[in-house]
């Protein structure tokens, strides 16, 4: 059997004889020993040399490139392009998702520890850094990043820029809850309260504002739609005369069509009588204030609004919150279940009975009238 002495490869990598008596005292190169009088020397098969030095080569070569931190954000880009097309996953990721990864990603870009040298940049021991700097409490925050950096390492790996262990090693990274879910949401005094707030007029509102303000709400809570649908609503959308609601490309990319009760009603036909004229095809809409420009309404428009309104009136509840409430309010008026479901735009009953929010209180109080 061809073998190599430790000189013979120092030479060959053009490292110090020391530097591979190393690698072969921690075995990190393949060795066998040869004993001679007084101790042994330690050889290397020819043939498990090279194999090892071509495999040697390839780690450098990715660790160059998970090193370098402008080409990551090259690739990074293309990462996302790959998920809206479904080129990564077969199937085309949502908007709302791709920005979600983009955030996360940004979030691990700016807890990465500090470099010193030419560091690997994406790492198992990074990921694990990173995760553990975040507090425990943010499960959502923690998971959606464990899950956005996963996605871009398989990415790399379908690359060739990074071994395909990497995914498996992550595995036992896998953020796990520690708290219980916080979920927000109302009680039926709570809702006319939020209610009554937003019909009320504050300094610096126009009538639209306050018209705006309740209509809003008011769409939350008697239909159940998330922030994205209710934003992205046009007027085609609204039939009053028909009292429907339709949703187009809800979340899934699923088309639904919800009714409008007595009350949504009033607050939609009142809105519409002020809707600001313009273009834009939004059945809500906005003013820049600086401009007094029509702007549809955005997401990020109503959770400033519904935090607003809810601090005013000293309650802790969010957009999703009040999606909560919707369901939970129209179960405990008996309303059958597999119709929420529908309402809500799920696809499973188990999802709808999670928003299913009824207190300890209500319990007993409905149990005492047994």
């Amino acid at each position: 059997m061809d073998t190599l002495s430790i000189a013979d490869i120092a030479a060959d990598l053009r490292v110090s004889e020391r530097y591979i008596r190393k690698l072969a005292k921690n075995n990190e190169i393949p060795t066998i020993t040869k004993p001679f009088q007084g101790g042994f020397i330690y050889l290397v098969p020819a043939s498990s040399y090279f194999d090892w030095k071509k495999n040697r080569n390839s780690f450098k070569k990715a660790n160059g490139y998970l090193s370098d931190y402008k080409f990551l954000q090259e690739k990074q880009e293309e990462w996302i392009s790959w998920c809206k097309s479904g080129a990564l996953t077969a199937k085309a990721l949502s908007d709302k998702t791709i920005e979600l990864y983009q955030y996360c990603m940004g979030k691990y870009w700016s807890l990465l520890p500090r470099r010193y040298g030419k560091s690997v940049l994406v790492s198992k021991e990074n990921v694990r850094t990173v995760l553990a700097s975040i507090d425990v409490k943010s499960f959502s925050i923690k998971d959606n990043l464990y899950k956005a950096i996963r996605s871009f390492i398989k990415y790399l790996a379908i690359k060739g820029y990074v071994d395909e262990i990497l995914l498996t090693e992550l595995k036992e990274l896998k953020p796990k809850r520690v708290y219980p879910a916080k979920k927000l949401h109302c009680s039926q005094e709570d809702v006319e309260k939020l209610l009554e707030e937003s019909s009320k007029w504050c300094n610096g509102q126009s009538p639209y504002d306050v018209l705006l303000n309740g209509a809003t709400i008011a769409t939350i809570v008697f239909s159940g739609l998330r922030a994205s649908e209710l934003c992205n609503l046009r007027l085609q959308d609204v039939d009053l005369i028909n009292r429907k609601l339709f949703i187009y490309l809800g979340k899934g990319k699923k088309n639904r069509v919800v009714g409008i009760c007595n009350r949504l009603y009033n607050y939609l036909a009142n809105y519409l009588k002020l809707r600001l004229k313009t273009n834009l095809e939004n059945f809500f809409i906005t003013t820049i204030r600086a401009s007094n420009q029509p702007v549809s309404f955005t997401p990020e428009t109503l959770f400033r609004k519904v935090k607003r309104l809810s601090k005013r009136i000293n309650i802790d509840v969010n957009v999703h919150g009040l999606r909560r409430t919707f369901a939970t309010i129209a179960a405990n008026a008996g309303k059958p279940i597999n119709i929420i479901s529908l309402a809500l735009g799920h696809s499973d009953l188990k999802t709808t009975q999670g928003y299913l929010m009824t207190s300890q209180d209500e319990v007993i109080k409905e149990m005492q009238g047994w």
